[in-house]
């Protein structure tokens, strides 16, 4: 450990995969230009196995150039083949140690360690692509408890948890599926596919034929209208269905002593581990479409990088409402308390409306005047009053077992639980309007990794962001 070390062989798989992988993404416009010319095209498959038998030995005098070990309290890394580069990541920087393991490591019994620190970004200090599971938790012990590990040591934290392991089951997963966001991202990605398919084709008039395929939809009758969308809408749903499953599936949660473990994904095995002592904040969300179900994700504000697009702020995927404070109970007792918060005062009310029907206002005095039947934007106005209304209803707080709860509404419903101790800077502010009121902002700021995330509700009753603000200057606080 304390002498230079290479990653497994596999690592050479791993390299040459994901660099190819990339090449193919940032070329695959000259790619397909390429294979549209017949002469160019013979030239491209007669060099390209020696383009790929010259990158292969590049991928292996890179390998045998990838070295790590530790060394004064820090972790080194060293790899580049012309230009020779050093990384250097304190003990004191790490903010967290994740293991994972896709398709490969999964065939040579591997792991993948990802290392990262306070300021790196969203991505990952350092990636350690092809190691032994023990070398892995030996260096994920070193790392987060800044000592050497004691003999066994590793074996025995691997075997020992505390409490019920939580898993998601298949009907949970089918729901969360069904009711996530990645519908609309499906449906967005096949229309930037069709937009690059413009770029390369322009002869192709990509979109002038599916102008002529909507008209020509458009004199059909309404059953054939209604069904091409239906199956647009179920392709997207499938392939969402299938990413998430693909994601999520093998979910499982274990409550260490000190830490939290998650396990989940099929085609790459991930293992997230979040200290609880860098938990800041836990979040419970209530998405639009999940609300008629009754269930809800729960989600934490940490002090790391989260990983991969935020995946380590996820907690528990999915889960019925009604379980939640048993859920915390059991695996964060340290953030458990009742989800009950108080409303806000009714005089707040008229804001939360108005906020909605403004802009439901100038978009239909907009479309009467450019629009033929710009008039039909006036049936916006009862969405928009009810919205406001049901962000007003939902808004509120509460301070119990000296924990603050914040909970709002945009489109989806939100709670915040921080501790008093876990809040980085609370702040009271008013505009010309509230002070007539006598209605304030409050305003929470939260440590997250390099960044800092922020909480408001707007229309709290003067004196109770008096109360708040002594609660939180007081080291007694209210209970």
């Amino acid at each position: 450990m304390y002498e230079p070390q290479r990653l497994h062989p596999a690592a050479i798989l791993e390299f040459l995969i994901g660099n190819i992988y990339k090449q193919f993404q940032s070329l695959l416009p000259l790619i397909i230009l390429v294979f549209g010319q017949n002469e160019i095209r013979r030239w491209f498959l007669f060099a390209l196995p020696v383009i790929l038998l010259l990158y292969v030995l590049y991928t292996i005098v890179y390998w045998l150039r990838y070295v790590y070990y530790i060394q004064d309290d820090e972790l080194h890394l060293e790899f580049g083949i012309f230009v020779k580069k050093k990384r250097f990541i304190s003990f004191g920087r790490v903010q967290s140690v994740q293991v994972s393991a896709g398709i490969i490591q999964r065939i040579f019994g591997l792991v993948k360690l990802q290392v990262e620190t306070a300021g790196g970004g969203d991505k990952a200090e350092l990636v350690l692509p092809a190691i032994s599971r023990t070398r892995a938790e030996e260096l994920r012990y070193i790392l987060e408890s800044k000592r050497p590990i004691p003999a066994q040591k590793c074996q025995e934290t691997e075997d020992q948890h505390t409490g019920e392991i939580f898993r998601l089951p298949t009907r949970d997963l089918f729901i969360l599926s069904s009711t996530s966001n990645s519908i609309g991202v499906v449906l967005v990605g096949l229309l930037v596919i069709f937009s690059q398919l413009e770029d390369v084709f322009p002869d192709l008039n990509i979109w002038n034929i599916i102008g002529d395929y909507v008209k020509e939809l458009a004199g059909k009758t309404i059953t054939t209208i209604v069904l091409v969308v239906l199956v647009i809408f179920l392709l997207a749903w499938v392939l969402s269905l299938l990413g998430n499953f693909i994601k999520f599936g093998g979910f499982e949660l274990i409550r260490m002593d000190n830490n939290i473990k998650i396990n989940r994904g099929l085609m790459e095995k991930k293992q997230l581990t979040i200290p609880i002592k860098k938990i800041q904040a836990v979040r419970v969300v209530e998405n639009v479409l999940r609300q008629p179900f009754g269930m809800v994700s729960i989600q934490v504000v940490s002090i790391s990088n989260a990983g991969e697009k935020g995946e380590s702020s996820v907690l528990f995927p999915i889960i019925p409402r009604r379980q939640v404070e048993e859920f915390l109970e059991q695996v964060l007792p340290e953030f458990a308390v009742p989800l009950e918060t108080k409303q806000l005062p009714t005089r707040s009310r008229i804001r939360y409306i108005l906020i909605n029907l403004i802009p439901a206002f100038l978009v239909t005095i907009l479309a009467m005047f450019f629009l033929p039947y710009g008039w039909f934007a006036l049936l916006l106005w009862p969405p928009a009053i009810l919205l406001g209304f049901i962000q007003y209803r939902d808004a509120g707080f509460n301070i119990q077992n000296n924990k603050l709860l914040i909970s709002s509404r945009t489109l989806g419903k939100v709670i915040t639980i921080v501790p008093r101790q876990r809040i980085q800077s609370l702040a009271v502010s008013n505009t010309y309007f509230q002070i007539k009121r006598k209605l304030t902002t409050l305003h929470v700021e939260i440590a997250s990794g390099s960044i800092t995330a922020s909480k408001k509700l707007v229309g709290m009753d003067k004196e109770q962001s008096a109360m708040i603000s002594r609660w939180y200057s007081d080291f007694g606080g209210y209970i």
